[in-house]
């Protein structure tokens, strides 16, 4: 994973695994990028988080 040089806020997150699609997980922020493995606690700045976020609630909106 790449390291930020800000000082920005850090999480731990950790993805869930799922049957079939155990992938890391692509993020673009910006220009940070970075592949979160699935079933694995890591920690990564604040926003990524946020951006996480955002994806699954426009995933559920459309699908609603």
């Amino acid at each position: 994973m790449a390291e930020t040089k800000t000082k920005e806020k850090r999480v731990k997150i950790r993805l869930p695994r799922i049957k079939g699609n155990n992938r890391p997980v692509f993020v673009r922020v910006g220009h940070y990028t970075c592949y979160i493995p699935r079933g694995v606690e890591v920690e990564v700045p604040e926003f990524v988080l946020k951006e996480l976020q955002r994806s699954e609630d426009a995933l559920a909106a459309s699908e609603a």
